[in-house]
Formats: structure tokens, C-alpha cells, sequence
């Protein structure tokens, strides 16, 4: 017993030095989420089905607000477990716009889960889908100089994607691993292992989180998601949140180099929760906007699968 409870506190600092030692990015192409704890199936197709419940949610943020052409990104997902065969199915659209860009992203996601003991369970998943990148360079203002280059619309529809995931996890913890995109094409269409500025890149996910019990009544649960693009440094996302009576989560979040976040979220009852988070910039992009604002409603179906939602879960 005290060799396997060595053994966690090692993966646990080692996870806490990993996420410290980090620095931010600014050529993420996926789109960020404060709220990823609550918005796990966006970035890791193995989330799909791991809440015992069909779960819906809906997201909207709007980034950088006050400044113009900055991004605004709303999300529906929707999951559900198929416990008789130990898989997860799920779905995803992804509204994404910033200056003259606006993608649109539809997701599948299939995820089939493994005990590895009576409390631990791998999740593998799989997704697939379509992204529709578009780019209006009219709409850009480039004064009243402007370039006849300026006066037409870039677009390529119906881009494949492919991507992967694993999510290890317990009742007060979970880790996870992914690849939401696979296939890294140029906006051609040209499948390219090159790096240009026109390359759909790759992106790499390390996350994970726990809770643990201050009292009978509060918990706290630290938790982060480093993200990774190819030929950048990596961005750290380090998140603390106090959980009240089940039902009231408050915390901050610090995005390395990049803002500091606070997250309040109300789990209205066994089904019900809606959340806000109000990030601030500590980069020098603090001049130039108000702050980002993000809102997610989540929805368990309570006995879908015949089951009752017991509790709120932790993540």
C-alpha cells in the first residue's frame, strides 16, 4: 500500500513540475477554453461517455472584447455512454471566427473504456470530421491605400480531420493525453510535413486534475492543460477551484505569460450547471482589450440510461 501511494505522489509532483515549468504560445489554431475542465470532450475525443449520463453543453466566448476582429467561439457538445458495451459517442460543432477567418468544425467522437482496476478506468477515443476554413480578406481594413490582392475571399471547404485521445481516470482524478488533429494539411488541401504559414498544424493536449476533501462540505481541485504546437513552445493553462457543498465552485487560473482568470460556476441541481469565467491580460496585448468572457450551460439527462445522476460530478 505505502509503495503504490509513493508511486502517486511521484506522478503528481511530476505533473505539477510539468505544467510549471511551461510557457505560453500565441499560435494556438485550436480554439482556448478558460472552462476546459467542464469542456473536456472538445479537446479529447477519449471524454466521450465518462459521465455515466448524456450530457449536453453549450459555450460561448468572446475573446479580447473591445478590440476589433477578435476571436468569438461558440461550442455545442453532446455525449453519451453506451454502458452494455463500454463505449462512449459524442458530437461536436465549433463556431470559431477572429479578424477575416471563420472555421467551422464538426466532430464525431467514438470512445471505448477499460477497467484497470475496480475504481480506475482508460478511455481510448477516436475522432473524425470536417473543418470548413474560411477567409474574407474584403473585410479586412487596410486603409484607403488599398491593395487589389485585399478585394477577394480565400476559402477552402471540407478539410478532413482525424484525431485521438486517452483519458485515464478515478472517482476524485483523471489524466489525459490527445491529438485533435491528425492530418496537417496547408489551406490547399496539400497534406505537408513542412512548416509554412499557411499549415493547418498539429496540436497536443496534456491534462489532468484532482479533488481533495478539505471537509464535509468543501473540496478543492487543482487541476491544468498544457498545449503544444509544432515548432512552438508549449502554453499552460494552471487552474486551483474550491468546490462548496457540492454546489458552488469558485477559482482563478493563471495562463502562463498570457492572463490570469477567475472561473465562478452554480450546480444549479443533479443536472443542471452554468458557468462563467472572466479572464484579464497580463501580456502586452493588455492594452489594446477588455478582458475575455466565457459562459457554459451543461446538461446531464437524469435516467437516460435508466440511471439516476447521483452527484455532480467533479470533472
Amino acid at each position: 500500500m505505502q509503495k503504490i501511494i509513493s508511486l502517486k505522489k511521484i506522478f503528481w509532483v511530476s505533473i505539477v513540475l510539468l505544467a510549471l515549468c511551461s510557457v505560453k504560445v500565441q499560435a494556438q489554431q485550436e480554439p482556448l477554453y478558460t472552462q476546459y475542465m467542464f469542456n473536456t470532450v472538445s479537446v479529447n475525443p477519449a471524454y466521450a461517455g465518462t459521465r455515466n449520463a448524456m450530457n449536453m453543453l453549450l459555450l460561448s466566448r468572446v475573446q479580447w472584447a473591445g478590440l476589433e476582429g477578435a476571436p468569438r467561439t461558440y461550442n455545442f457538445t453532446m455525449h453519451t455512454p453506451i454502458n452494455n458495451y463500454k463505449m462512449g459517442l459524442g458530437f461536436s460543432i465549433v463556431a470559431d471566427s477572429y479578424g477575416p477567418v471563420d472555421n467551422t468544425y464538426f466532430n464525431f467522437n467514438y470512445a471505448y473504456r477499460i477497467n484497470i482496476t475496480e475504481e480506475t478506468v482508460l478511455s481510448m477515443g477516436i475522432k473524425g470530421g470536417i473543418y470548413n476554413y474560411h477567409v474574407g480578406l474584403y473585410d479586412l481594413n487596410v486603409g484607403s491605400d488599398s491593395d487589389v490582392s485585399f478585394n477577394g475571399t480565400y476559402e477552402k471547404k471540407f478539410q478532413p480531420n482525424a484525431g485521438m485521445g486517452l483519458y485515464l481516470y478515478g472517482k476524485n482524478w483523471y489524466t489525459g493525453f490527445s491529438i485533435p488533429k491528425l492530418i496537417q494539411t496547408d489551406l490547399t488541401g496539400t497534406q505537408t510535413a513542412a512548416s509554412n504559414i499557411s499549415d493547418l498544424k498539429r496540436h497536443y493536449f496534456l491534462m489532468a486534475g484532482y479533488v481533495f476533501d478539505v471537509n464535509n462540505d468543501l473540496k478543492f481541485k487543482p487541476s491544468f492543460i498544457n498545449k503544444v504546437v509544432e515548432g512552438a513552445p508549449l502554453s499552460t493553462d494552471v487552474t486551483a477551484q474550491l468546490l462548496y457543498k457540492n454546489t458552488y465552485w469558485v477559482g482563478a487560473t493563471y495562463r502562463l505569460g498570457d492572463a490570469v482568470a477567475f472561473l465562478a460556476n452554480v450546480q444549479l441541481n443533479r443536472q443542471l450547471m452554468v458557468g462563467y469565467s472572466y479572464d484579464f491580460s497580463v501580456s502586452s496585448m493588455a492594452s489594446y482589450n477588455n478582458g475575455s468572457h466565457e459562459i457554459i450551460i451543461s446538461y446531464d439527462f437524469d435516467g437516460f440510461l435508466n440511471k439516476k445522476v447521483k452527484s455532480p460530478r467533479y470533472f
